[in-house]
C-alpha cells in the first residue's frame, strides 16, 4: 500500500521516523505545505454544509409520513444535528482521499509490477483499506467503485504509452536533514535522459500549490529506504503531477520548482516549528514580574547587568 513505513499520523500532522522504531523526527512534505493558509475553502465548506442541510429537508418533504418523528429527533439532538450537518465538507474530502489512495496504490503496483492490476486485484486494495482504516465503509455500490478506477487506471495506461516513462524509485521518501523534513514521492521516472519527480492527482484540477510538494522533492538530499538506509539521491530536473481526472484520459502537467518556490516551502517549514501555545507566558503577579517575564522571553534579561 501507498502508506509509507516510516511516517506515522500525529496531533501536528503526518511525520516521518529516520528507521524503524525510531521517534517521530520531521514533518511530512504534506504536512508543511498544507500550512499554507486556505482562506478559499471557508465558503465551500459553508456550500457543503447548506447542502446537506437542504438534502436533510428534502428527505422530509420525500417522507411526510415520517417528518414529524424526523423533526422531533432532531430538535432533541441539535447538537447531533449540527455536527452532521458541519461534518459534509470534511466527510466529502475524506472520501476523495480515499479514492486517491486506491488509485495510487492501483498505479503502485503498476509500476512495480510493470502490468495492470487486474480488476480483482484492485478489490482485494479496496477490501485491504476497509480493513485497515475503515475506508469505503459506507459504499455500498463496489461495481461502480472499481468502475471508477479502471477508469483512472485507463488514463494512467495511455500516459505510460504516450511517455514510456522509466521507472528508477516506486513510493520513494526521500529527505532533507538541512531543512527539516520528509516524504514519499509517487515515482521518480527517466523520460529519455531526464530524472524527474512524478506525482498523481485524481483532484478535479492540478493546483498550482503542489509546486510546493513537488520542489521539496526536488531539493531532498537523501533517497531513505523502510529499513532505515539512506540512499544517494539522484539529481532531479524536476517535477511534474500525472492527472488522471474524472472522465478519463490524462494530463502531464509541469511544476514550477525553481528558488521562489523552495523558498515559500522552507518557510512553511518554519511556521510548522511555531507553538503559539508557548507564546502566553504565565500571568505577572506584579509590574516587576511583568517587565522581567517580557525580559526573559526576548532574550534581553543580561542587558539589565
Amino acid at each position: 500500500m501507498t502508506t509509507p513505513r516510516l511516517s506515522a499520523d500525529t496531533p501536528r500532522g503526518r511525520m516521518y521516523r529516520l528507521e524503524p522504531d525510531g521517534p517521530l523526527v520531521y514533518p511530512s512534505i504534506t504536512t508543511v505545505s498544507g500550512m499554507r493558509a486556505k482562506d478559499h475553502l471557508q465558503g465551500w465548506y459553508a456550500t457543503m454544509a447548506s447542502k446537506r442541510a437542504l438534502e436533510m429537508y428534502s428527505w422530509l418533504a420525500r417522507n411526510p409520513d415520517r417528518a414529524g418523528a424526523e423533526i422531533s429527533r432532531v430538535t432533541r439532538d441539535r447538537w447531533g444535528s449540527q455536527k452532521k450537518i458541519a461534518a459534509a465538507a470534511e466527510e466529502h474530502t475524506r472520501g476523495a482521499a480515499d479514492f486517491g489512495t486506491l488509485v495510487h496504490a492501483a498505479c503502485e503496483v503498476w509500476g512495480r509490477d510493470g502490468a495492470r492490476p487486474a480488476r480483482a486485484q484492485v478489490g482485494e486494495i479496496v477490501a485491504e483499506m476497509r480493513s485497515a482504516s475503515g475506508a469505503f465503509a459506507t459504499e455500498k455500490d463496489l461495481d461502480t467503485l472499481l468502475a471508477r478506477a479502471d477508469e483512472r487506471l485507463d488514463g494512467y495506461g495511455a500516459f505510460l504509452e504516450a511517455y514510456q516513462p522509466e521507472f528508477v524509485e516506486v513510493e520513494q521518501t526521500v529527505v532533507n536533514h538541512t531543512v527539516g523534513y520528509a516524504g514519499t514521492t509517487d515515482a521518480i521516472v527517466r523520460i529519455g535522459n531526464t530524472v524527474l519527480s512524478a506525482d498523481i492527482k485524481t483532484s478535479k484540477k492540478v493546483r498550482g500549490d503542489y509546486a510546493l510538494q513537488g520542489v521539496a522533492v526536488t531539493r531532498a538530499e537523501h533517497l531513505l529506504d523502510d529499513d532505515g538506509t539512506i540512499r544517494d539521491m539522484p539529481e532531479l530536473m524536476g517535477a511534474f503531477v500525472i492527472h488522471l481526472p474524472e472522465g478519463g484520459g490524462f494530463a502531464a502537467v509541469p511544476l514550477r520548482t525553481g528558488d521562489a518556490e523552495f523558498e515559500v516551502f522552507r518557510s512553511l517549514r518554519t511556521a510548522w516549528s511555531f507553538v503559539p501555545e508557548d507564546c502566553a507566558l504565565p500571568a505577572a503577579g506584579t509590574p516587576k514580574e511583568l517587565l522581567l517575564s517580557l525580559l526573559r522571553a526576548k532574550g534581553g534579561l543580561d542587558d539589565l547587568g
